[in-house]
């Protein structure tokens, strides 16, 4: 499969989600400011395959040691939110925004 590309951040929901995700596997060259850059990319990716395998190497070496492909700990992370959220419920707390993940005591350990 061809690596993804995206417009930046704000342009499309989907080009800043993409974004944050290319951003965090370290390859800011598909990340386009513009509708030209984006075509660009596209085009250079498509015609260039030693561009091509270049980036595929890249990421490849990326999914060893970014914690985007740490599918382990994203899993537990999110168990912890969701954790978080359903006590903020409980408690009768109204929804918030979770910006940083609190300790959490298993019931299993208690």
């Amino acid at each position: 499969s061809a690596p993804h590309q995206a417009l930046s951040p704000g342009q499309t929901c989907a080009g800043s989600t993409r974004g944050t995700t290319i951003r965090s596997s370290d390859l800011p060259e598909l990340i386009a400011h513009t509708r030209q850059e984006y075509e660009d990319v596209a085009v250079k990716l498509g015609c260039d395959m030693e561009y091509l395998k270049m980036i595929r190497s890249r990421v490849w070496k990326q999914r060893i040691c970014s914690p985007l492909f740490n599918t382990k700990q994203y899993t537990m992370d999110l168990e912890k939110l969701y954790l978080q959220m359903w006590e903020r419920h409980a408690s009768g707390s109204k929804p918030d925004h979770l910006v940083k993940l609190q300790p959490v005591e298993s019931s299993e350990s208690a």
